[in-house]
């Protein structure tokens, strides 16, 4: 291996280890996020359950709802509404 091949080599290596790192730093943005997001919806519904607000019933309406207004939306269906407002 030349000199030259050698410094593409490391270029490379320094290249992909950044593409890595950065990969990595936006699943665990995104999945941060997704967390604050579930602890606040699961927040909301347990204060607004504890107060009346939300009555028997309202977590399908809202489940359906949100299915009407934002089709293929997956992950909030009753039971993970359930798992939210335990979190």
């Amino acid at each position: 291996m030349n000199k030259i091949e050698t410094k593409y080599i490391h270029a490379v290596e320094l290249i992909k280890k950044a593409i890595l790192q950065s990969q990595y730093n936006a699943i665990r943005l995104a999945n941060q996020e997704q967390l604050k997001l579930y602890f606040g919806i699961g927040r909301y519904i347990s204060e607004n359950s504890r107060n009346g607000f939300l009555s028997t019933g309202a977590l399908d309406f809202i489940c359906a709802q949100l299915k009407n207004d934002l089709p293929g939306l997956m992950g909030f269906g009753v039971t993970s509404l359930k798992n939210m407002r335990k979190f």
